[in-house]
């Protein structure tokens, strides 16, 4: 338990100490983004979409990002190993893109510690095609490996704007138990990173003086009428499928 804090705090305080300046590029973008009306969106595969779900409709969050949830890539709805498939196939990430609504001016943040699976990186490559801009969460630590795209392109490739390391090992884990290892640190990481990305935004609507859209916590005194003052907006509104 100790060994695996300490492996944690240490991931965390490679972020802090070499991510700062991508943080702030990713900030700058997103908040320019909603500026002018457009999409904030954040696709990830498998365990990679849990980040995407860390950001939605979750107290002390900005009402800003939106997740592309599709089937096939989820635990929650598919079996797990054909998950590991779906992942890798091209045409697929193609589709997705082309049933979306990215388009030129929009954002998009593409999550994936190994960078080379053909979902994700279609999906920013796609994406990019469009117009939008791409931010991109990886693990540097895996450039050694090949991507499985046919492009031979990675999520850490210059195409696109802002590149963000997580610095989490390869393999995820971190805590050796028996010739492999276990503790995966990779959702910490993220879950930093997104979260410090969204504050930062919420500062720069400050910074301008403006009124950053932040969701609260309904379980808390005040907080449910809070949230319903919020609702009233119609991009919110659209964002949470309210009527």
């Amino acid at each position: 338990m100790n060994k695996y804090l300490e492996s944690i705090k240490k991931v965390l305080d490679e972020v802090e100490q070499n991510e700062k300046e991508n943080i702030e590029k990713a900030a700058q973008l997103i908040y320019e983004t909603a500026k002018n009306d457009k999409h904030v969106y954040i696709f990830g595969c498998t365990h990679s979409s849990i980040l995407a779900e860390e950001v939605y409709y979750r107290a002390g969050t900005l009402a800003l990002f939106e997740p592309i949830f599709v089937p096939g890539l989820s635990v929650t709805t598919t079996k797990p190993r054909l998950t590991s498939f779906i992942e890798r196939n091209e045409q697929y990430g193609k589709d997705i893109v082309e049933s979306s609504r990215i388009n030129k001016g929009d954002c998009i943040i593409v999550v994936s510690t190994s960078g080379g699976n053909a979902v994700p990186v279609t999906v920013a490559l796609e994406s990019k095609r469009r117009g939008a801009k791409v931010i991109t969460l990886i693990s540097k630590n895996y450039e050694k490996f090949d991507s499985n795209h046919s492009t031979g392109k990675k999520l850490g490739d210059e195409t696109f704007d802002v590149v963000i390391d997580n610095h989490v090992p390869v393999g995820d884990s971190v805590i050796p138990i028996n010739g492999v290892t276990m503790g995966p640190v990779s959702t910490y990481a993220g879950a930093y990173i997104l979260h410090s990305i969204s504050m930062r935004v919420a500062e720069k609507y400050l910074e301008n003086g403006e009124q950053p859209d932040i969701l609260v916590s309904s379980n808390i005194p005040g907080g449910e009428q809070m949230n319903k003052e919020l609702f009233k907006k119609k991009r919110v509104r659209n964002l949470y499928f309210l009527p």
